[in-house]
């Protein structure tokens, strides 16, 4: 599950202007991320699918996601 966190922290970072203090963990909530928004989500759930070669249905991607609901899916496609 840490390599996954890792991933995703990284393409978090790409992806929002993400302030330093910020801390990406298993528990933070989608819309926790700065600058989160429908547009975005569509960004980031491109780049989900890319990197772990999976679909991501889009009911996953709303604002009280957490970053944990994410990898469970991720882990257990």
């Amino acid at each position: 599950m840490q390599e996954i966190l890792l991933k995703i922290r990284k393409g978090i970072e790409e992806l929002f202007p993400v302030p330093a203090q910020f801390e990406v963990a298993a528990d933070t909530s989608l819309e926790h991320i700065p600058d989160w928004d429908s547009m975005n989500s569509v960004n980031f759930k491109i780049f989900l699918e890319e990197t772990f070669k999976l679909e991501i249905p889009d009911d996953l991607l709303n604002g009280e996601t957490t970053i944990g609901e994410i990898m469970t899916h991720i882990r257990n496609s």
